[in-house]
């Protein structure tokens, strides 16, 4: 069975169409990205992306496995989440905005 990582690494490069996009996305690096995906291309024998300085475009055998892993993908982020928030444990990103003489004053 191939990691969840290496295959979520696979998803976001697909749809952001570049490593760094999803390095971006996962808040990994381009190049972590690029070995998970190198890695899952080597135990699966078959090349997922066709790869330019600029761009990565999906192969044949890379877009039939992208569109049987996506929505898996998405179930299982969504089954942590709310496994997560009927614990009663807060998931997600929180982004604070204030004033900076406030945040200098009161937070730092």
């Amino acid at each position: 069975m191939e990691s969840f990582g290496s295959i979520e690494c696979f998803v976001r490069s697909a749809e952001g169409g570049s490593f760094a996009e999803a390095a971006r996305h996962l808040s990994l690096t381009p190049a972590a990205v690029g070995k998970s995906v190198a890695k899952l291309e080597v135990r699966l024998g078959v090349r997922l992306f066709q790869r330019s300085t600029r761009r990565l475009a999906l192969t044949e055998a890379g877009k039939l496995f992208l569109e049987e892993v996506s929505g898996s993908l998405t179930t299982i982020q969504n089954a942590v989440a709310n496994l997560a928030s009927a614990e009663g444990r807060p998931v997600g990103t929180l982004k604070v905005s204030m004033g900076t003489v406030f945040g200098n004053r009161y937070v730092v």
